[in-house]
């Protein structure tokens, strides 16, 4: 009998044990089950905010307004009158009386004259158009430009010339000088660039009366 309860004791013993392990591994199993498992990473590369820098425009050379003519008061027909030019042009005003004035901008061998004085006109042609029996001027060649005011100019002159005559667009329709700003005359050195004269009639350009 001790024999007996001394076996089943063994017997007990390794059931207990093997119970326990089983029970332990199956314990774990299920606590493993419970982890949570961690959200997939995102590889997407986040987006930065946008930083807009703000577009700077080119800086214009600078300007100089010129204001000129030979006041009403005088008895001319003329306007008083502003432009604008860059720095690098040299302006000078000359009066020979209270009734006159020439405006001369220079540079480089470039010039352009504005002169109010007391004096006839005359009218401008260019090819095609009918002979005048007054005074007139041809020319061969003309650009036309448009104050700040919206008066219509024609640099004339002759074809690769070097010297031109600034003539104004009438009610009529016909081209006369003086403009109402006065005589304005250009003259360029034989080997003038473009960008020179380019210069020229963004100033021509840029007269407006006051």
């Amino acid at each position: 009998m001790e024999r007996f309860f001394s076996i089943f004791g063994k017997v007990m013993l390794v059931v207990i044990v093997l119970g326990g392990i089983s029970y332990g591994a199956y314990y774990f199993g299920a606590q493993t089950k419970k982890i949570v498992k961690p959200e997939a990473i995102n590889t997407e590369t986040s987006s930065e905010p946008t930083v807009v820098l703000p577009t700077l425009s080119p800086t214009p050379s600078n300007l100089i307004t010129i204001v000129a003519g030979v006041a009403k008061s005088a008895g001319l027909s003329f306007d008083q009158y502003s432009l604008q030019t860059s720095g690098d042009w040299i302006s000078k005003k000359e009066s020979q009386t209270a009734m006159d004035e020439t405006l001369t901008l220079s540079k480089e061998g470039s010039e352009i004259k504005i002169f109010q004085a007391a004096t006839g006109g005359a009218l401008c042609l260019y090819p095609n158009d009918a002979e005048f029996e007054g005074p007139s001027s041809k020319f061969e060649v003309y650009t036309t430009l448009t104050t700040k005011d919206n008066r219509t100019f024609r640099r004339s002159g002759e074809l690769n010339g070097t010297t031109f005559t600034i003539c104004q667009k009438s009610i009529d329709n016909s081209y006369q000088q003086p403009t109402n700003y006065g005589h304005i005359s250009v003259k360029l050195p034989a080997n003038y660039s473009n960008e020179v004269l380019v210069e020229i009639d963004s100033i021509l350009s840029s007269l407006k009366k006051i």
